[in-house]
């Protein structure tokens, strides 16, 4: 499959969903290019754990080979840097944007990455680190 969507699209094959290290080790024995890190919002299956609690692990082993991205739970800015800091390269935003977009379209979704940004900017001065080369959250 990764071949084949190479072939179609011409751009590197990213799997989601991936909530075990066992998982992400296949994932990466595959060939996938990138792991999204992910429990589907609690939707697809009850018991699963929370994207968050896995990040650590998965890019532990995996993050040396491939991009490790998490996807899911994420509500605040406190939420990025946690996942950052856990491991991920990048976190990808989604229920949080779309309520915005639902409320009031475009305004609404750049006053959530506002909000985002200022969350992140809160959490890290908490931390007393500096924001350098963290990119303001942006969408596609």
């Amino acid at each position: 499959m990764r071949e084949t969507w190479h072939q179609i699209s011409g751009t590197p094959f990213v799997l989601k969903g991936v909530c075990r290290v066992d998982d992400a080790l296949r994932a990466v024995d595959a060939g996938v290019a990138g792991i999204s890190v992910s429990n589907h919002g609690g939707n697809n299956r009850d018991g699963r754990p929370a994207a968050i609690r896995m990040v650590r692990p998965i890019a532990q082993a995996v993050g040396d080979q491939v991009d490790v991205v998490m996807d899911g739970g994420v509500r605040r800015g406190s939420d990025v840097v946690k996942a950052l800091a856990l491991g991920a390269r990048a976190v990808l935003i989604g229920r949080a944007y779309l309520r915005g977009l639902a409320a009031n379209g475009q305004a609404d979704v750049e006053n959530v990455l506002d909000i985002l940004n200022g969350g992140i900017d809160s959490a890290l001065r908490g931390l007393t680190i500096r924001r350098s080369g963290v990119s303001p959250p942006t969408t596609c």
